[in-house]
């Protein structure tokens, strides 16, 4: 039995395994080669247990959770792409507490069902807890840090706990990117509230989406709004809504820029919201990068601001 196959079997003891998928089939974006093994795990014990056992033979992995905010590289993958597909979660009080895998959906609607406020702005976005609390997602001048207590992650084969504080958030962004913790269960700290209020809220949150974004396959908002005491200069010419909440919005740097339906191969910057990057003809991530870079240069030029990726790339 060759290496692969041994690996291939092994795999077998933590969940479904694929072999030489396509990440493109993966991803919102639709974009990505093939990968030499993806395990579907659907068990948090299994995870951990996978991740023990993939750290300890040195196998390379990556982990998956809704497929969005993710640019993946064109070339083969030879490691492991841990899908997780654990979404138990339960209500306690004004806690709620889930798995990694949940759909932050489930957690708004949960939310709503039992009264509880503070997740409404997360309405309509797509992913996973895990993915939301790792890159500390938001919307509304909100974002999941704030509703967390704390969160239990992998660490180099233990299962430690850290309190919010010690989680490095920031503005879409936690020190989950750079540490090499793995999340494992997210505990919400909500507040009791009027179901009939948050459900308003939420459906608010929603309508407000509709029409927005583009329908292409995207990876949603690929930039990072730039803090208003970074941006360097006239403020005087910026919206005043900027000014009111602190930040300048990417997307009106990249419109204003002229790059609104920019163009590389079958990716462009899209018509209706300049911060989205869109396939919309088999686009390859050397598509998206070329335009990326493209920006970067453009809106620097004219503003002189560095724009920061808020997808992750995996090159």
């Amino acid at each position: 039995m060759s290496v692969m196959d041994t690996l291939y079997q092994q795999l077998k003891n933590y969940g479904h395994v694929r072999a030489n998928v396509l990440m493109s089939k993966y991803t919102t974006f639709r974009i990505g080669g093939s990968v030499r093994f993806l395990v579907e795990v659907s068990e948090t014990e299994k995870f951990v247990g996978l991740l023990n056992f993939l750290s300890g033979e040195g196998v390379e992995y990556f982990v998956l959770g809704g497929g969005s905010n993710l640019l993946w590289k064109d070339e083969e993958y030879d490691g492991v792409v841990i899908k997780i597909l654990n979404t138990k979660f339960f209500v306690q009080n004004t806690q709620i507490i889930a798995d990694a895998g949940v759909p932050l959906a489930l957690i708004v609607n949960a939310a709503t069902q039992n009264s509880l406020t503070g997740m409404e702005w997360a309405a309509g976005i797509p992913g996973t807890v895990g993915a939301a609390v790792r890159g500390n997602a938001g919307a509304y001048g909100q974002d999941t840090a704030q509703d967390l207590e704390k969160v239990e992650v992998w660490r180099s084969g233990q299962v430690v706990e850290l309190k919010k504080e010690d989680c490095g958030f920031g503005y879409r962004e936690s020190g989950f990117k750079n540490n090499g913790d793995i999340i494992l269960r997210a505990h919400f700290k909500l507040a009791a509230g009027d179901r009939v209020e948050i459900l308003k809220k939420t459906q608010g949150y929603i309508a407000e989406r509709v029409g927005k974004f583009p329908h292409f396959p995207s990876a949603g908002c690929f930039f990072k709004n730039i803090s208003l005491d970074k941006f360097p200069g006239n403020k005087s010419q910026l919206p005043e809504k900027f000014v009111k909440v602190g930040k300048v919005g990417a997307a009106w740097l990249i419109e204003t820029a002229g790059l609104k339906g920019y163009t590389v191969g079958g990716a462009k910057i899209s018509d209706e919201h300049a911060n989205f990057l869109v396939n919309f003809n088999g686009a390859t991530q050397a598509d998206v990068l070329t335009i990326f870079e493209k920006v970067k240069e453009e809106v620097y030029n004219k503003y002189g601001v560095e724009l920061e990726p808020e997808v992750e790339i995996v090159k």
